[in-house]
């Protein structure tokens, strides 16, 4: 049994597991430099050389611009407006004393179009514009973008070979310093999460605690490992991966990466949900459930059963086996469970022997706890 359990909880952990594995790493790596300069600094745009300039997160006071080669528009789906959101502008690269420098580009948020358009005045006349700060992660331009760029610095006077030698398909993408920390922290941050659960997840399902609790409970409800292993073999599954089964002893299941059992003893309550679900007002499925609520867990297990058919059989097997727990649902008997317990323990609960058949000893087994 023990073996059987810890077989299924690792089959059934191991494709979630190595997917949190694969994208907690993904996150991690991908923002892992982001995260660290969004913490330690951003880059001083105007030191990097051109060879240097890649995707990091850079900080430019910007003083001049060679005007506006784009814009990146939102239509309004409701009212059909359209409104500028964007705009591309060339800048270049290093500082005053930049022995090697290219054009490339800077996108910011159209609130900045005044400034920026009065600052691309003063760049063609030769007059220094009082800076404004940006701060921001450098992107390559996708295939689009750098058409227009290209397209842009031939309308300059520039050739292919002048484009070739004296730019860089990258820009600066515009972000506030705090969001952009916010951002890449929290997902370096979720990354990390799902990698370290990912990890435990299947370290958990391969080295059997997931069986810990399993024997926890078998040892609460005074019963031997033997006596339930016996029990396991000859229970009765309502679920195709066997991770469902009904014994004399106690009722088998699998939660989450934990396997449990309850003893049969303590079962008060058990009935069938039916829930249809619909899409659109078109009905898309119905899921079947069985509900068990025993007095260690009074607010009740679910089961999930491929269908009514399984229910039913489910249902008919505890009524015929275990007298004392109540079989059925009404919405009286719903209102007695929760306002009135000790009255609804009298319908069956307490006006029954519970006995269970210790399947090795094939002895009766009282209720050990009264």
């Amino acid at each position: 049994m023990f073996a059987e359990f810890k077989s299924k909880i690792l089959k059934g952990s191991i494709f979630i597991s190595i997917l949190c594995i694969l994208i907690g790493l993904g996150l991690a790596g991908w923002n892992a430099m982001d995260a660290f300069y969004s913490v330690a600094g951003y880059k001083d745009f105007t030191q990097l050389k051109p060879e240097e300039i890649k995707n990091q997160l850079v900080k430019v006071d910007l003083t001049e611009n060679f005007g506006s080669y784009l814009e990146e528009q939102s239509k309004n789906s409701k009212t059909g407006s359209v409104k500028t959101t964007h705009l591309y502008y060339i800048i270049w690269t290093g500082d005053d004393n930049a022995e090697d420098w290219r054009y490339m580009t800077i996108k910011v948020p159209a609130r900045y179009a005044k400034q920026m358009d009065a600052m691309t005045d003063n760049t063609y006349n030769e007059i220094r514009s009082e800076a404004i700060p940006f701060t921001g992660k450098i992107k390559k331009l996708d295939k689009e973008e750098y058409s227009y760029f290209k397209s842009t610095m031939k309308e300059l006077g520039l050739t292919d070979a002048d484009i070739e030698a004296m730019t860089l398909p990258y820009y600066i993408d515009y972000g506030s310093q705090t969001a952009m920390t916010v951002l890449y922290l929290l997902l370096f941050g979720g990354g990390m999460v799902l990698l370290i659960y990912g990890i435990f997840r299947l370290a958990k399902a391969a080295g059997g605690s997931s069986l810990k609790k399993l024997r926890q409970d078998i040892a609460a409800a005074g019963y031997t490992e033997a006596a339930v292993e016996a029990d396991y073999r000859d229970a009765q599954s309502y679920d195709k991966k066997g991770i469902l089964k009904v014994g004399r002893l106690m009722t088998y299941h699998i939660v989450g990466s934990n396997a449990r059992a309850i003893p049969n003893t303590k079962m008060m309550w058990a009935y069938q949900t039916t829930v249809t679900h619909r899409t659109n007002g078109v009905k898309t499925g119905t899921t079947y459930n069985i509900m068990i609520f025993d007095e260690l867990t009074p607010k009740g297990h679910t089961f999930p059963v491929a269908n009514e058919s399984i229910a039913k059989d489910m249902l008919t097997h505890i009524n015929a086996t275990l007298p004392w727990v109540v079989v059925g649902y009404t919405d009286e008997l719903k209102k007695l469970y929760n306002k009135d317990r000790t009255q609804f323990l009298q319908l069956r609960y307490n006006t029954c022997e519970h006995i269970a058949t210790d399947p090795v000893a094939e002895q009766p087994v009282p209720d050990n706890q009264g």
